[in-house]
C-alpha cells in the first residue's frame, strides 16, 4: 500500500498495480456479443472508469466483483475522448484483511475536525436565544452518537462536499455567509437561521452511509432525511421544558423548507424571510462546491469540464488570476 501510486497521480501510459475500492460493477455485453466487465473504482484521491475486455480474467468468484468490495487489479492507464480510465488486464476480490489503512480509500476534509468542532460548539454558545441554544446543545452537545456520526458523514452521495467531514464543513461554510447576511439584512432573526443552518441536514447522518462508501441506507431511502431530523427536533424539543410552540414550529419551517420547492422534495415552500435565506445559501454553498470540485477533478483537454446533470450545464475551466498574484 504505502507504494502504491494515487489515482490522481496516474498519467496516460502509467501501469497499475494495487487495491481500489468498487464504486460500481457491472458486467455488460458489447455490440460484438462479447461480455466485458466495466468499473468505477476509487481511492481517497478521485475516481477513474476501469474496463476488463476479457472477463475470463477475472480471478476467483465473479460475483464477488460488485460495488463495496475491494479490488485487486492490474492494468494500464489509457485515455478516451480525452478522459483517462484504466484498461485492465487483471482483476481479483480482495478481502479486507488485506487493506492495511482504509483512509487511502475515503476522501476526508482538508479542515482537521476537532478545529470544525470548535467552530461548531462556538456558533451554539453565540445563540442568545435560550430555547434555541438549549435544542442545539441537547442535538449537537450532549448526543455523543449525533456529534461523532455529524463530525464524519459527507453532506451528499454525490453531488457536493462527498467525503468524511463534507457534512460539518458545508453546514459549517453556511453558517458563516449566514452570519454575512444576517449583519447585512437587519431584520432578520439571526438565531433562529442559524438554528436552521445547523440543523437543516442534521439528518444526512443517519441518511447515508459512510463507513466503507457513500450510498444511501434503507431508511435514507425510504424516509429521508428532511423526515428524520424533523422527527428528532420534535423530541429534542419536547425533552425542553417549556419550550415555545411558536419557535418549534417555525424552526420545523425552515427544516422542511430548505430545498426550496416541492419538486425537490420540500413539502412547503420557504414562507419566512430566515427560511428563504437558508434555503439559499444552502443551495449556492451546495452548487459552488460542486463546480470547483468539477474544475480541479477534470483532466480532459478544453475550456469546458463534462455537463453536469446536477448543475445542468458544464463548467468554464479558465480561471481569471486574483488581484495582485503573478501569472
Amino acid at each position: 500500500m504505502d507504494s502504491q501510486p494515487y489515482l490522481k497521480s496516474l498519467k496516460e501510459g502509467d501501469s497499475f498495480l494495487g487495491l481500489l475500492l468498487a464504486q460500481e460493477a457491472a458486467y455488460k455485453t458489447s455490440a460484438k456479443g462479447s461480455e466485458y466487465l466495466e468499473l468505477k473504482l476509487s481511492d481517497a484521491s478521485g475516481e477513474l472508469k476501469a474496463f476488463l475486455w476479457d472477463i475470463r480474467c477475472v480471478e476467483g468468484d465473479h460475483d464477488a466483483i460488485r460495488p463495496d468490495a475491494f479490488l485487486k487489479v492490474k492494468g494500464s492507464v489509457t485515455s478516451f475522448n480525452g478522459r483517462l480510465q484504466l484498461k485492465l488486464d487483471k482483476v481479483r476480490h480482495a478481502a479486507d484483511a488485506e487493506v492495511p489503512d482504509f483512509s487511502h480509500f475515503f476522501p476526508t476534509s482538508i479542515r482537521p475536525v476537532p478545529e470544525m468542532l470548535a467552530e461548531l460548539d462556538a456558533l451554539v454558545a453565540s445563540i442568545r436565544d435560550p430555547w434555541i441554544r438549549g435544542l442545539l446543545k441537547a442535538l449537537f452537545q450532549d448526543d455523543p452518537e449525533l456529534r461523532a456520526a455529524f463530525a464524519k458523514a459527507p453532506a451528499a452521495k454525490s453531488l457536493h462536499h462527498v467525503y468524511l467531514g463534507g457534512l460539518l464543513e458545508h453546514t459549517l461554510s453556511v453558517a458563516r455567509m449566514a452570519e454575512l447576511a444576517c449583519g447585512h439584512y437587519g431584520e432578520m432573526n439571526r438565531d433562529l437561521v442559524l438554528a436552521g443552518v445547523l440543523l437543516h441536514d442534521v439528518g444526512k447522518t443517519a441518511e447515508l452511509s459512510y463507513e466503507r462508501s457513500f450510498n444511501y441506507t434503507d431508511p435514507g431511502n425510504l424516509i429521508g432525511h428532511i423526515s428524520m431530523e424533523c422527527e428528532w427536533i420534535n423530541k429534542a424539543a419536547a425533552g425542553v421544558p417549556g419550550f415555545p410552540e411558536e419557535l418549534r414550529t417555525q424552526i420545523l419551517h425552515i427544516v422542511l423548507s430548505h430545498h426550496g420547492k416541492l419538486e425537490f422534495g420540500s413539502p412547503v415552500l420557504p414562507k419566512t424571510p430566515e427560511a428563504l435565506l437558508v434555503h439559499y445559501l444552502d443551495d449556492l454553498d451546495g452548487k459552488l462546491e460542486g463546480m470547483f470540485r468539477s474544475i480541479r477533478e477534470d483532466g480532459g483537454e478544453g475550456n469546458w469540464t463534462p455537463y453536469s446533470r446536477s448543475l445542468e450545464r458544464m463548467t468554464y475551466k479558465v480561471r481569471w488570476p486574483k488581484a495582485g498574484l503573478s501569472d
